[in-house]
């Protein structure tokens, strides 16, 4: 009788530390800042090459020059971009690029729509854009904490993106502007500088 006591405290603890931590899209429900992007070649292995990263530093929250990603119970979101000091917009005459226009230094919120889900086993965060040419990310994701993630996203043959959000509480929603901003430059089909 005593060893199956011990049994089943010994299951009982595997069963509760199993449940504690447990990931699912509600842990993504917030405003997220992000505090670091990685660029990087990766080799055939799937490591990273050192000679290519390049590191663009953000203070998360920061209203003049950060990136947010908001995350709501509906499965819906936002991307909320504030970085960008130009702006590359086509000039379209019957359906045809003829020209772009340039806007230097907008004072203005880039917000992108999205739907998103997340597979608990593969640890894969989906995130269906609603742009004018919809685009599902597929990204790995790690979890340092409950208020940070970080995710890697392959978004060319060997090309990855890597960023560090961190979520913050709608009282920083009116930080000053942060000591880090950083302005990158365009990496097409990548989440943060897709343009």
């Amino acid at each position: 009788m005593k060893k199956l006591s011990v049994f089943m405290v010994m299951a009982m603890f595997v069963i509760l530390m199993a449940s504690c931590g447990k990931v699912d899209y509600t842990s993504f429900i917030g405003t997220w800042g992000v505090e670091r992007i990685d660029y990087y070649n990766i080799d055939y292995q799937g490591l990273p090459i050192p000679s290519t990263t390049v590191t663009y530093d953000f203070t998360p929250g920061d209203m003049q020059g950060g990136i947010d990603l908001v995350f709501r119970e509906d499965k819906t979101g936002e991307l909320r971009d504030r970085s960008r000091d130009t702006l590359y917009i086509p000039v379209k005459e019957e359906g045809v690029i003829v020209d772009t226009l340039t806007i230097i230094c907008p004072d203005t919120t880039l917000v992108t729509r999205f739907t998103f889900s997340y597979n608990t086993s593969d640890k894969l965060l989906f995130m269906n854009m609603q742009t004018e040419h919809p685009y599902i990310y597929q990204m790995k994701v790690r979890f340092v904490d409950e208020n940070t993630f970080v995710y890697e996203n392959e978004y060319d043959n060997d090309y990855v993106e890597k960023a560090r959000l961190v979520r913050y509480s709608t009282e920083t929603r009116n930080a000053l502007r942060g000591a880090k901003s950083s302005q990158i430059p365009p990496h097409p089909k990548s989440l943060f500088s897709n343009y």
